[in-house]
């Protein structure tokens, strides 16, 4: 099946065919419905050139290259045995591929409100044989347990909001230290557009129970969605301090202020 879409892929961008939309706009919808049949125990992706994984036909355009950096940094740091924790996790790229690279010995808890990226991520739990190593809860993760405001739109986008947005839903909310309360967390990956702050706020006993806190927490940034960016830099910088973690880049560079999106580890020390 790869071997087809390569080679599908490859004619529709030969340079004299590849503006020929009277041919392809009615061969479009055939090869669709091929790839959705024969695909249908999955499409196989080596991520990152390491991790093989089954991905639905629903989501054919998924690149091999996904956040490379991040990716070699998070399987970087598994260790057999582990419980990784993924909040946010979207169609469930993370989620899957450490799953394989633990199953026999550790477990992925994965969280993910949004329905469609819900459902996705339930079918490539299933097209990859993971249901005893995954645990999957379609809520999102907050400093409060309840309900809230959600802009679910499909992408890794979705986010909460406040309850003055227009077309929102309804949906579940979690704290880490309800779902968590006595239990180990050895990985946490934080993927919420903008909410990290919130995340982590319900998650004290969480990062300070010796013997359970996770040693690494990884999180993705986004300072243009906070109100502002500097006093919730910082913010987040104590809360993290305070509980024992010392903040850094991937690579290893201490982490005196948030100003820019992308990633920073938390790494315990103690």
């Amino acid at each position: 099946m790869k071997t087809f879409e390569k080679v599908s892929v490859w004619i529709r961008h030969l340079p004299l065919l590849e503006h020929a939309e009277w041919l392809w706009d009615p061969v479009r919808p055939i090869y669709h419905r091929a790839v959705s049949h024969f695909g249908r125990n999955g499409l196989e992706r080596v991520i990152n050139g390491s991790d093989r994984i089954l991905v639905s036909p629903r989501v054919r355009g998924c690149s091999e290259e996904y956040e490379p950096h991040v990716w070699r940094a998070i399987m970087g740091e598994l260790r057999a045995g582990d419980i990784f924790v993924d909040v946010g996790a979207f169609i469930g790229l993370y989620t899957i591929a450490v799953g394989l690279r633990l199953r026999g010995s550790g477990r992925v808890v994965a969280f993910e409100p949004d329905d469609r990226n819900f459902s996705l991520l339930q079918e490539h739990v299933k097209l990859n044989g993971l249901e005893r190593a995954v645990e999957l809860h379609q809520a999102a993760v907050s400093d409060k347990d309840g309900k809230s405001h959600f802009v679910a739109n499909g992408s890794s986008e979705s986010h909460l909001v406040s309850s003055g947005w227009k077309d929102t839903t309804i949906i579940d909310v979690v704290t880490l230290d309800s779902v968590f309360r006595g239990k180990r967390i050895d990985v946490l990956k934080i993927d919420v557009e903008g909410y990290e702050r919130t995340v982590l706020s319900g998650a004290d006993n969480v990062l300070r129970t010796p013997g359970l806190r996770p040693r690494a927490v990884f999180v993705e940034v986004h300072p243009y969605a906070w109100q502002s960016p500097r006093t919730e830099g910082a913010s987040l910088l104590r809360l993290l301090n305070g509980a024992g973690y010392r903040v850094e880049t991937l690579d290893g560079v201490p982490i005196s202020s948030i100003q820019h999106y992308g990633e920073i580890v938390a790494r315990s020390e103690s």
